[in-house]
């Protein structure tokens, strides 16, 4: 029986790598019949969110960062110490078969310098394309990445940005119950779009909220409903601007919500305004709806999923003029809104767990 151990910071917040680690690790547990441990560093007495499978061990170190500090700030330099002699210890009484370390956490430029029995594993969930330009960070990267056993990266083009010759790419997946979901006729919906991500700065609701300014100008019976943690000062920039805008009647912001592949089933289209993203498990859950994506063509993610005009639609870069056109062409034709919400749902296969657990399979734990 082999023994995964996924490191991470904590498993009690709203995100996307924290449901995929819960996902992976459910399905190699029941499915694969591996042995999946999960350890945290900052849990702080908070319970899961994302449900784990009884096979699925979880414990915290307790470790507890101030992420408001630098890592090397005195108080986190203990604090590092003390997690590496806890998983250091850890690694030497459990002597797991693989190490996958989830998240960024301060230990990942030193896990692939401590003794292993089995392979140490990076996956990535941002895109290094923003590190490119930063010529010391990008070295000291490379040649800590180049450390590990396996890098794993989510498209083609994310591996372009690795020159070591350990990386993979292995997509993410989309959740086991996408069998449940039976996407509805755009012709039974209300006029609806959506948001669904963390409400900062790097997505850019500010120019969706400019976009959608304009756009109604036009279409007056559409809404738009926002879905979303906040940091409190954007998110008061963000309903200001709203207010400011008099467009209070026409965008709503809804908080997190634990139904959202329902609140997708029930929308036209999913929105997306982001300056960057890497590979948005948001897009796979809106195509297991049906649901097309209107997306700016930014760095890299949102191409490496959309085929333009096909299951959603990829606009020019920050071009928020070509975006609105893009909404209106798309509100006026229903005919090509079943057929972008029929080929959403059919590219959502690619992407099934079965499919992709197999891939974790066949290209690391399998690999000689």
């Amino acid at each position: 029986m082999k023994k995964v151990t996924f490191l991470i910071d904590q498993m009690h917040s709203h995100g996307g790598i924290e449901k995929l680690v819960s996902i992976k690790a459910n399905y190699w547990a029941d499915v694969f019949g591996y042995e999946v441990t999960i350890i945290s560093t900052e849990q702080l007495n908070k319970p899961l969110l994302y449900s784990l499978s009884p096979k699925v061990s979880f414990r915290d170190l307790q470790i507890n960062y101030d992420r408001r500090k630098s890592y090397f700030s005195g108080g986190n330099i203990m604090k590092l110490l003390k997690n590496l002699f806890k998983i250091q210890q850890y690694l030497n009484q459990e002597k797991p078969d693989f190490l996958i370390v989830a998240s960024h956490i301060p230990i990942t430029y030193i896990l692939p310098f401590l003794w292993c029995k089995g392979k140490i594993v990076k996956e990535f969930h941002f895109s290094k394309y923003n590190v490119n330009n930063q010529r010391f960070k990008q070295k000291v990267m490379n040649f800590v990445e180049a450390k590990y056993d396996k890098l794993i990266v989510l498209s083609e083009e994310e591996r372009t940005f690795y020159p070591s010759k350990n990386t993979i790419v292995i997509p993410n997946p989309i959740p086991d119950n996408s069998s449940e979901i039976i996407p509805v006729s755009m012709a039974n919906k209300e006029n609806k779009a959506v948001f669904v991500g963390r409400l900062a700065p790097v997505k850019q609701l500010e120019k969706l909220i400019s976009i959608w300014g304009k756009y109604v100008q036009l279409n007056p019976d559409w809404t738009l409903h926002i879905f979303g943690d906040a940091d409190f000062e954007y998110d008061k920039i963000l309903k200001n601007s709203v207010t400011q805008k008099e467009l209070d009647n026409f965008i709503v912001f809804r908080g997190n919500s634990n139904a959202i592949n329902q609140e997708l089933s029930k929308s036209k289209v999913l929105l997306m305004t982001s300056k960057h993203e890497c590979f948005p498990m948001v897009i796979l859950e809106a195509f297991v709806a049906g649901v097309p994506v209107i997306s700016f063509d930014c760095p890299t993610g949102p191409r490496n999923i959309i085929t333009n005009h096909q299951d959603g639609i990829l606009v020019a870069n920050a071009n928020e003029d070509a975006y609105v056109e893009a909404l209106v062409s798309f509100a006026n034709n229903i005919e090509s809104q079943e057929m972008l919400s029929k080929n959403a749902f059919n590219k959502s296969k690619q992407f099934e767990i079965t499919s992709v657990m197999n891939q974790w399979k066949l290209q690391l734990f399998d690999h000689d």
